[in-house]
C-alpha cells in the first residue's frame, strides 16, 4: 500500500503535486492548531475557538488531497489542470489562512462585519470558497465525461464528489441564513460535515478494495452498498436540520434508516478488510 501511495506522487504532474503540497500544508496547520488548543486549554465551542482552524485545515486539506488524487484518472491537460488545481490550492489555503488569522486576532471569522477589515476579509473568504466550489463542480463534471478508472473506483469518485457538491450547498445555506442552526435545534453543520467527508470515506474504501481478492463486480457491489448507506446518512441529517430538529431527535423510522446506512458502511469496510490479500 505504501508503495502505491508513493507511486501517486511519483506519477503526479505539476498541478497535482501543487495540490498535494497545499493539502499537506493545511493538514499540518490543523495539527499545529490542535497542539495550540491542548497547550492553551481553549474552548471547543463558540465563535472564537481553536476548533475552527483545526476543522477548516483538516477539511480543506483533505479536499485538496482528494481532488489531486482524482485528477490521476482524468486526462492530463497542463493549462486546464493548473487553472483548476492552482485555483483550488490557492483558494483552500486562503480560506484556512483567513480562519486562522481571525482566531489569532481573537475575533470571529464568520459573519463578522464589525470593522472594515473584518467585513472585507469575510467577503474575500466568500469569494475564495465560491472559486473552490466552482473547481469542484468542474472536476465532478469531468469525471462523468472522461474518467479513466475501474467501475468500482469510478462510482466511488462520482458519488463522493456529488456529495461534496451537496456539502457546498449546505454551506451556502448556512451563509444565507446567517448561521448554522435552523429552527430550534437543526444543526446544518451535521449534513455539511458528513457530505464534506464523503469522498474520503468512499474513495478510501475503493482504494482499499484494490488490495483484496474480490473481483471487480463484487467490488462495485460493495461500493454501491457503502454509497447508499452514506447517502441515507446525509439525507436524514439534512432532513433533521431543515426541519429544525436536533441531529439525534429521530423518529423510529428515521432511526432505522440511520442504522441501515451506518450498517451498510461498516459492512462494506469489514468486507474489504476481511478480503485483503495476505501475500
Amino acid at each position: 500500500m505504501l508503495v502505491t501511495v508513493k507511486g501517486y506522487w511519483t506519477d503526479a504532474v505539476g498541478y497535482q503535486r501543487f495540490l498535494y503540497l497545499a493539502g499537506s500544508l493545511l493538514l499540518l496547520s490543523a495539527a499545529f492548531h490542535a497542539v495550540v488548543l491542548l497547550v492553551t486549554g481553549g474552548s471547543l465551542s463558540g465563535d472564537v475557538s481553536w476548533r475552527k482552524p483545526i476543522l477548516f485545515g483538516e477539511a480543506f486539506g483533505l479536499t485538496a488531497l482528494t481532488v489531486a488524487w482524482v485528477m490521476t484518472f482524468l486526462p492530463k491537460r497542463n493549462f486546464s489542470g493548473w487553472l483548476l488545481g492552482g485555483t483550488l490550492g490557492v483558494a483552500n489555503v486562503g480560506e484556512v489562512f483567513w480562519v486562522a488569522l481571525q482566531q489569532w486576532r481573537g475575533v470571529p471569522s464568520h459573519f463578522n462585519n464589525n470593522t472594515p477589515f473584518d467585513a472585507a476579509a469575510f467577503a474575500a473568504a466568500g469569494f475564495l470558497i465560491s472559486l473552490a466550489g466552482l473547481v469542484i463542480l468542474i472536476v465532478t463534471l469531468q469525471t462523468f465525461l472522461s474518467l479513466q478508472a475501474s467501475p468500482s473506483l469510478a462510482w466511488a469518485i462520482k458519488i463522493g464528489l456529488l456529495l461534496l457538491i451537496a456539502a457546498q450547498v449546505f454551506g451556502a445555506l448556512m451563509i444565507m441564513r446567517g448561521g448554522n442552526t435552523t429552527g430550534p435545534a437543526g444543526a446544518m453543520k451535521v449534513p455539511h460535515g458528513l457530505a464534506l467527508h464523503a469522498p474520503q470515506v468512499l474513495l478510501g474504501l475503493a482504494w482499499l478494495l484494490t488490495f483484496t481478492k474480490l473481483g471487480e463486480g463484487r467490488r462495485t457491489g460493495v461500493i454501491a452498498i457503502a454509497s447508499a448507506g452514506y447517502v441515507l446518512l446525509v439525507a436524514v441529517s439534512a432532513y433533521q436540520s431543515l426541519t429544525g430538529l436536533a441531529p439525534l431527535q429521530l423518529s423510529l423510522g428515521l432511526g432505522l434508516v440511520v442504522m441501515a446506512g451506518a450498517v451498510g458502511i461498516v459492512y462494506s469496510y469489514l468486507t474489504a478488510l476481511l478480503s485483503l490479500k495476505t501475500t
